[in-house]
Formats: C-alpha cells, sequence, structure tokens
C-alpha cells in the first residue's frame, strides 16, 4: 500500500508572517520538515500543497512535487480537512495520505515509520499525540473539575496522564477523509511523542523556544 506524503503551506499567516519558511537553525521550517520525510523512506511521494510562489520554490528545493492550490483553501478560515480534500480531488490514485506539518520542527523519521507502518498492518487512521500531566476545568464560573477527584489529587508518578493531539502528523484512509474525517474508522491509533518533540512553532515565543532547545541539544552531543 503507498503512502502520500503531503505538507500544507499556505503564504498567509497571522501569528508570524511566512511562519513555513521561518529559519530555524539557518534552515526553513518548511525544508527541515521535507529533509525528515524523506529521511524515513516511508512515503510513495511528497507533496507540498501552496498558494505561494516562495513557498513552492522552497518544496522544489526540497525535493517535493508542487500542488498549486484553490484559493478558496487558502484563507484564513479554510479548514485543513478543506485543503486535504482539494489536493486529494486532483489526484484520486492516492489511497492513503499523510499530512506532516512543517511547523513542528522536531519530527522525526521514526514517528512517521511507526505511523505507516500501523496503516500498513490495519489501521484506518493514525495521529501523533503527546502526554500531558495537567489537571483541566471546566471553562466559566463556577469551575468543575474535568479529569481529577480534587478529594484524591494523584502525584505524577501514580498518573498516566491524559493524551493529546499536537498536529503534527494525521495520516488516513482516503474514503475516511471524503466522509469529513482526518480520523477515525474502526481501527483509529496514534503515535506519542515525548513533550520535548512535539512543539508547535506558532509564535515568535515559540520560535526562541525552539532555537535555544536545539542549541542545548548541541551543547549535550558535544
Amino acid at each position: 500500500m503507498s503512502v502520500t506524503g503531503l505538507v500544507l503551506a499556505r503564504g498567509g499567516s497571522k501569528g508570524i508572517k511566512n511562519k513555513n519558511l521561518i529559519l530555524l537553525n539557518k534552515k526553513p521550517l518548511l525544508l527541515r520538515c521535507l529533509e525528515i520525510m524523506h529521511e524515513a523512506e516511508c512515503f510513495s511521494s511528497i507533496w507540498v500543497s501552496t498558494d505561494d510562489d516562495k513557498i513552492a520554490e522552497c518544496a522544489e528545493r526540497g525535493g517535493a512535487n508542487v500542488h498549486r492550490r484553490a484559493e478558496y483553501t487558502a484563507t484564513d478560515r479554510a479548514s485543513s480537512l478543506c485543503a486535504v480534500l482539494e489536493f486529494i480531488q486532483h489526484h484520486p490514485e492516492i489511497c492513503v495520505v499523510c499530512i506532516v506539518q512543517c511547523t513542528s520542527p522536531f519530527l522525526q523519521a521514526k514517528y512517521l515509520r511507526t505511523a505507516v507502518d500501523k496503516i500498513q498492518g490495519g489501521y484506518d487512521s493514525v495521529f501523533s499525540v503527546t502526554r500531558r500531566h495537567l489537571f483541566r476545568w471546566s471553562d466559566g464560573e463556577p469551575t468543575y473539575p474535568q479529569n481529577l477527584d480534587p478529594k484524591q489529587r494523584p502525584c505524577r508518578q501514580e498518573w498516566t496522564g491524559d493524551l493529546y493531539e499536537n498536529g503534527m502528523f494525521y495520516i488516513s484512509r482516503v474514503n475516511l477523509i471524503f466522509e469529513g474525517l482526518l480520523q477515525g474508522g474502526s481501527r483509529c491509533g496514534y503515535v506519542e511523542v515525548p513533550q520535548e518533540d512535539s512543539l508547535d512553532i506558532d509564535s515568535p515565543f515559540d520560535v526562541i523556544i525552539a532555537q535555544e532547545w536545539i542549541k542545548y541539544c548541541q551543547k549535550e552531543i558535544t
């Protein structure tokens, strides 16, 4: 079963201008992502869906095919699902697609390979998650506990925590996407990504954190 890798990278971004091309350790986020996707060696083809010439140029430099997305899929209100649907409608040969987020700078090839292996093993969809040990409370006042009993607050080591989507990747069979789903089916699985790898670049603060973490890791190696 062939799996297509897809990066959605529109030109507009409200939080950070040209976010997908932000340099991290002197390399654009998109290029970092494409290098890991090639390293994973689990995709029959790799595509970047974009409406931006500079992003398209970077995608080609990174060895990806470029899909020129329709304008209606590149607005602030357009969902990822909308963009994926538009892409697969132009590529009816695709049966499984893996949407990879290039603003997850600490993506690793092993996470992608694990997800694809699960799909090859019979899963309908697989996505990335991160385990968090956070107590949730309802919005508004009075507030109520959502995932704990205040009378029996567990110690961290006694609690497995909750799983949260981190947006790093979603892999799904195309029939589910046509049903309006990125996750679902009779067998829906996940790949757990440690917190230190799950950062998503969404603000200038995130860029600073990511760059400092890279520096720290490089010091540890040397």
